[in-house]
């Protein structure tokens, strides 16, 4: 999350596409309202009864399913379908206007906007079932998970899981004078409680590369920033807690470059 503002791939991909827009019958429209009501309102439960099969088994639990939503103070407010595609015997993909409010962290504070999401209507088993895909399977927010070195404070916000790999949504406050260099794609690393490590994903797409951080960003005295590292994991990657390294920092004048070592951060029971 929001996944949805970000990208919006079509699910005809995974449903197969077929011709005619058709209008959603009634049983069709009652699943879509239902689902997007009980999300909207955070009634996970039923939320989570109304996914397809592939869905819940993708979540494992509606724990899982909802600490998605949870993390980021997900809300629904009014919505409209704004048009449907049909797929054969699979169903239909609708494409939805949703006003949403969600938390913004990298500004730490509520936030609103228009999202356009699409949506599969699956026929399964003699009934309709949603299709919500593009979301990490669970999310975790850590408590207290903040170091400082060298007048640099590193704060991980939240920690979602997709198959094979793990995002990190980091801030970097600069409360020193000079400007850091922040190069955390040189030699930063991601361990679990058992020691494996776990290394950054450094790909053109950015919706797994932050671009800045990968580049190199001058954060100057007083400066933010917020931004994604993700790093790869074993498929379904369960751990107890992991421990984040992010190297090099460099500030202006320093001698050397530095290290942040946060301390270990519990995600698992």
């Amino acid at each position: 999350m929001i996944k949805r503002l970000l990208f919006f791939l079509p699910i005809l991909a995974l449903i197969g596409a077929a011709p005619a827009p058709p209008a959603l019958d009634k049983l069709q429209r009652d699943v879509l309202d239902r689902y997007i009501t009980a999300l909207g309102s955070g009634n996970y439960p039923a939320a989570f009864a109304l996914l397809s099969g592939d869905e819940r088994r993708y979540f494992v639990t509606a724990d899982n399913y909802a600490s998605v939503f949870k993390a980021d103070h997900f809300k629904i407010g009014r919505y409209k379908v704004l048009r449907t595609s049909s797929a054969g015997a699979r169903g239909v993909l609708v494409v939805v206007s949703e006003n949403i409010e969600f938390f913004d962290y990298a500004h730490q504070s509520p936030a609103t906007a228009t999202a356009r999401v699409d949506y599969g209507l699956l026929n399964e088993n003699g009934s309709v079932k949603i299709k919500d895909p593009y979301h990490p399977w669970r999310v975790v927010v850590p408590n207290n998970a903040t170091a400082d070195v060298e007048k640099l404070r590193v704060t991980v916000r939240k920690v979602s899981f997709f198959t094979g790999r793990a995002e990190f949504i980091v801030n970097f406050a600069n409360y020193g004078d000079e400007t850091v260099t922040l190069l955390p794609y040189g030699r930063s690393v991601l361990k679990d409680q058992s020691g494996a490590s776990y290394h950054l994903i450094a790909t053109k797409l950015a919706s797994l590369t932050d671009k800045n951080l990968y580049l190199g960003l001058r954060l100057a005295g007083s400066g933010q920033y917020t931004g994604a590292l993700t790093f790869f994991t074993p498929d379904r990657f369960r751990p107890k807690s992991l421990s984040l390294t992010l190297a090099p920092e460099l500030r202006d004048g320093a001698d050397a470059p530095f290290s942040v070592d946060l301390p270990a951060i519990p995600v698992g029971p």
